[in-house]
């Protein structure tokens, strides 16, 4: 069987930040495949991104989507969105918060992740479909 096969559940995406930093992802359809089929037919977003406290970056989208299988446990890496702000978040750290709950929709794979926690205003983050 050859590796150049992709599996349909399983999507490979690419972050860069300001054009220079890359990140492989992958979005994986079965944690939340609505919020997901939506996310996807508005790729690639390319937004300013919001550093919270070095604990989640915040990506601001104009999206209607309602939450899907909530979560409130994240690692770092993983990559959820939030209905009630509109964005998607990429978690810096380990994060948990019983109060907000969010749809998980993937995860960062490079090991490269101190890049997105020295992030500042004005940068700006591009997430593409392979």
């Amino acid at each position: 069987m050859s590796k150049n096969i992709s599996s349909v559940s399983r999507i490979p995406i690419i972050l860069t930040l300001n054009n220079t930093v890359k990140m492989d992802g992958e979005l994986i359809r079965h944690l939340s495949p609505l919020t997901i089929k939506k996310v996807l037919n508005h790729l690639p977003i390319s937004q300013l991104i919001n550093n919270f406290q070095k604990k989640f970056l915040q990506l601001k989208l104009e999206l209607d989507i309602g939450l899907e299988k909530p979560q409130s446990s994240f690692k770092k890496g993983d990559i959820a969105f939030s209905s009630i702000s509109n964005c998607i978040y990429i978690f810096l750290e380990d994060y948990t918060h019983s109060q907000k709950q969010f749809s998980h929709m993937g995860f960062i794979k490079t090991q490269n992740l101190d890049e997105l926690v020295k992030t500042k205003a004005g940068d700006i983050l591009t997430i593409q479909k392979i």
